[in-house]
């Protein structure tokens, strides 16, 4: 009898290789190539927020990242969505939860709504020892009415 040629044989052969594929592709990272707008995006985090560490950057839908950022057990969480009404070098703030809120808010670049311009008059920043040392802007009420 011919191994090659058994049935049982060749089906088990094809569900253990199908088997391996399938563990291969769960424990190989997926390759990608450099992204220039993820690094923009940690360049303007990094100005904003100077002292933080950036815990996560993922691409996220239609060229928006999710950003997570921690500062002595502090995170602030958002996504940075770029374009979606404003100019493409402009991004929306989209808060992870009220804390975030309330520090994104000290550092948008308008009055209203929570939006970073891609060249604004001025950067306002929250640097992490700013943020320890409780400056006296902890909450929205601890922040003047604009």
């Amino acid at each position: 009898m011919n191994l090659s040629r058994n049935p049982r044989w060749r089906f088990g052969a094809g569900l253990f290789t199908l088997a391996a594929v399938f563990a291969l592709s769960l424990n190989v990272p997926i390759p990608s190539l450099p992204d220039a707008r993820r690094d923009a995006v940690l360049q303007e985090v990094s100005e904003r927020l100077p002292g933080w560490r950036v815990k996560q950057l993922h691409a996220t839908w239609e060229g928006a990242y999710t950003v997570v950022t921690t500062c002595a057990g502090r995170q602030i969480g958002f996504q940075y969505v770029p374009g979606h009404g404003l100019p493409a070098s402009d991004a929306w703030l989209q808060p992870n939860d009220d804390f975030s809120r309330d520090r994104l808010r000290l550092l948008s670049d308008h009055w209203r709504h929570l939006v970073w311009y891609g060249s604004p008059a001025m950067i306002n920043t929250l640097s992490c020892s700013d943020e320890i040392a409780g400056d006296g802007r902890t909450s929205m009420e601890a922040r003047p009415l604009d």
